[in-house]
């Protein structure tokens, strides 16, 4: 299933294994909705740049917020992955559905999955999770980042001393 935006209804086999897994490409964390047999997924938005900055490929930086509230508000401030941009992160929230955010629900019966969306994502789509890990794994955070050459190495003091001794 990738990015439903919008009203719709979809159903799928039981043996898929994104409809078994609940995933729909947005970043959405499971909120209660009083019914054990119907899981309820809301919208956490993307987290964007405060300078709207473009990255090199030219798209905009629109990262994937954390599902957990601590760690989501520990990226919150953090700064720009851009290594050209003094911005910080910020969340967009989405609010496409009436003013709130979008909803996914899932349920299973019978051997299917049931899925239902409301609302429209007025956000851009955040990075896909694989990339999201993959860059965190990559480049690390702007504080990790060599000095000189703008890539990730955690700097040791003899390094330090090489670089700046010659």
């Amino acid at each position: 299933m990738d990015w439903p935006d919008g009203h719709c209804k979809y159903v799928y086999h039981d043996d898929s294994e994104e409809a078994r897994r609940h995933n729909s490409g947005w970043a959405m964390r499971n909120t209660n909705n009083h019914n054990v047999n119907i899981l309820k997924k809301s919208c956490l938005g993307v987290l964007v740049c405060s300078l709207r900055c473009r990255m090199e490929e030219s798209a905009t930086v629109h990262l994937r917020p954390a599902i957990c509230d601590k760690a989501r508000k520990k990226q919150l401030g953090k700064s720009c992955p851009n290594p050209r941009c003094d911005g910080i992160l910020e969340l967009q929230p989405c609010r496409g559905h009436c003013g709130y955010p979008v909803t996914h629900f899932w349920r299973h019966v019978d051997g299917y999955v049931f899925f239902q969306a409301k609302g429209v994502h007025d956000h851009p789509r955040p990075e896909m999770k694989a990339s999201a890990e993959a860059r965190r794994h990559q480049f690390g955070t702007k504080e990790n980042r060599h000095p000189l050459v703008g890539h990730s190495a955690p700097l040791s003091m003899s390094i330090l001393i090489e670089l700046f001794s010659s």
